[in-house]
């Protein structure tokens, strides 16, 4: 096993060992969580939200993101009436920090400091069939304080994170985080060890896919107990139907075929239940709602001059490293003219808490690019999610100049 596979089992062991104990009058009653922030996840969210009242469901809710920039002042009043309570994730940090926060982290995180002792965890994208409350009361919740559901594949007995967190390989299903549903008091040493896991989400995702194997190997580690419904995944396209013990559908993880505000932009899934109340839940946003948030005006003078330079420099080549290559326009209204793509769509200037400026790229994804710039004047980073493939964004003067060299060749006398 490698030094830095050691050091990592060290640190696991260290927050097992130097966990807080649960704070017995700091939380309270029954909730439901939901992370979302930006525009996509915001839609989704609001389709999940309805659905729940729709169907009888009364638990209060609430609504975590990550800051302004993702949730507007529109935003937060649209789910006001809904018993839902907006939580920016980037002040409670303020209070409790963590060393990495981004779009998979906030889920252990919004669990842990959510004001309720009881969570149903639901990913925004998913929509319930029946009100999920009665699994607070099932057998199987009552004798672990826990319930997980099961994701397509296992992993594999050569995977090394089982090495990784101490863990004895068992031939089991991976956990799917779309929906959980714990009890903070007796889940705690697990929930404060999945947290050390994506604080150092840099190293643990690359031996894992994302936050949801992260809750998986923390229960096992500490030997805490949970349930699953035995019955797998009913597959629709782009959606991941889940069950209760007894075998009914009573959630549609829609992990794929996220919803479009405009909602004659969703295209029909046959078997998808409840699809017609869906449509009309997106009529109602669109009537309420433009979809349009722009980002935040640069505030600090290293912000305003940062976005100065991209306006006055305009057009870079956005290079996907061992991908491709293509030129993108930067307008003054922080939007991607040429170039522009789902996944690229708006920027922003951001200065970081060690007084770095960060460029960021957002999409139907949300944050999908982080680059900081290097002092040859080309930003480079990685995306934030799905691929986390290298970036580079040259502007374009430079970029013509390094083709001219390549092309020229080298010259001998």
């Amino acid at each position: 096993m490698s030094a830095e596979f050691r050091e990592y089992q060290r640190r696991a062991g260290a927050a097992i060992a130097n966990a807080a104990p649960y704070p017995q009058d700091k939380y309270s009653g029954r909730g439901i969580v939901i992370c979302a922030g930006g525009v996509p996840y915001f839609t989704c969210a609001w389709v999940c939200i309805r659905m729940l009242r729709h169907l009888g469901c009364l638990l209060p809710i609430e609504l975590w993101h990550l800051g302004p920039k993702e949730m507007s002042p529109d935003m937060t009043g649209l789910v006001r009436d809904l018993g839902v309570t907006c939580v920016d994730a980037v002040e409670v940090r303020k209070t409790h920090p963590v060393r990495i926060l981004n779009g998979w982290e906030v889920k252990p995180f919004a669990i842990i400091h959510s004001r309720f002792t009881e969570v149903l965890c639901l990913d925004a994208d998913n929509v319930p069939v029946v009100n999920p409350e009665f699994l607070f009361q099932t057998p199987e919740y009552a004798s672990t304080g826990a319930i997980f559901w099961p994701d397509y594949g296992r992993l594999d007995s050569t995977r090394s994170i089982w090495a990784i967190c101490e863990v004895s390989y068992r031939d089991e299903p991976e956990f799917e985080s779309g929906q959980m549903v714990l009890d903070k008091r007796r889940s705690w040493k697990a929930l404060q060890l999945t947290m050390h896991y994506n604080e150092y989400s840099d190293f643990y995702y690359q031996h894992i896919y994302g936050d949801k194997e992260t809750f998986h190997m923390a229960w096992r580690r500490v030997g805490q107990p949970y349930a699953m419904p035995s019955r797998g995944i009913e597959g629709l396209p782009g959606v991941m139907c889940q069950h209760d013990f007894s075998g009914r559908r009573i959630f549609q993880h829609r992990n794929l075929a996220k919803w479009h505000r405009d909602p004659i932009r969703n295209p029909r899934i046959k078997g998808f239940l409840h699809e017609d109340e869906c449509i009309e839940f997106l009529r109602e946003l669109a009537d309420k709602w433009s979809g349009q948030e722009p980002p935040p005006d640069p505030g600090t003078e290293r912000e305003k001059e940062a976005f100065q330079e991209v306006v006055d420099t305009e057009r870079f080549v956005y290079h996907r490293v061992g991908y491709d290559s293509r030129v993108m326009q930067f307008l003054p209204d922080q939007t991607i003219g040429e170039g522009a793509a789902a996944m690229e769509r708006t920027w922003r200037v951001e200065e970081k808490t060690d007084g770095t400026v960060a460029l960021h790229l957002c999409g139907d994804a949300g944050l999908i690019c982080d680059l900081t710039e290097g002092a040859d004047g080309v930003w480079s980073g990685r995306w934030t999610r799905f691929e986390m493939m290298p970036i580079e964004l040259v502007p374009t003067a430079r970029a013509r100049e390094a083709a001219r060299a390549q092309a020229d060749g080298p010259h001998f006398p």
